[in-house]
């Protein structure tokens, strides 16, 4: 599993299971992400979400037009917002909470 996307207003991430032949049971997986070093969102997977090969799931925060789908797209009812900052670590863990993917956001400020 990839983090492939994560928007940077804070509306949805997308996990791609990027194997050509394994389907990923995320059941229960955790996205972690870390604003600025201070805030941290965390959504937890229904248990069963099956991510087939070569496919994505979007998990949008809550009020941003996305649709509940599964297992391709889900509605995160914990946050209005993924969250937004000068640097935001977004991480995957497994249920054994060993870590799977990392995607780091980082703003440079223009002068």
């Amino acid at each position: 599993m990839t983090i492939s996307e994560c928007d940077p207003d804070g509306k949805f991430v997308i996990l791609e299971n990027s194997h050509r032949s394994k389907e990923e049971n995320i059941g229960e997986w955790k996205v972690k992400r870390k604003i600025d070093g201070k805030k941290e969102v965390v959504y937890t997977f229904p248990a069963n979400i099956i991510v087939k090969p070569g496919k994505t799931v979007k998990v949008w925060a809550r009020e941003q037009m996305g649709a509940h789908n599964p297992p391709h797209e889900l509605i995160f009812e914990g946050e209005n917002s993924w969250g937004t900052g000068n640097q935001v670590q977004t991480v995957l863990v497994n249920k054994e909470n060993e870590e799977r993917a990392t995607h780091t956001q980082r703003t440079v400020q223009q002068a």
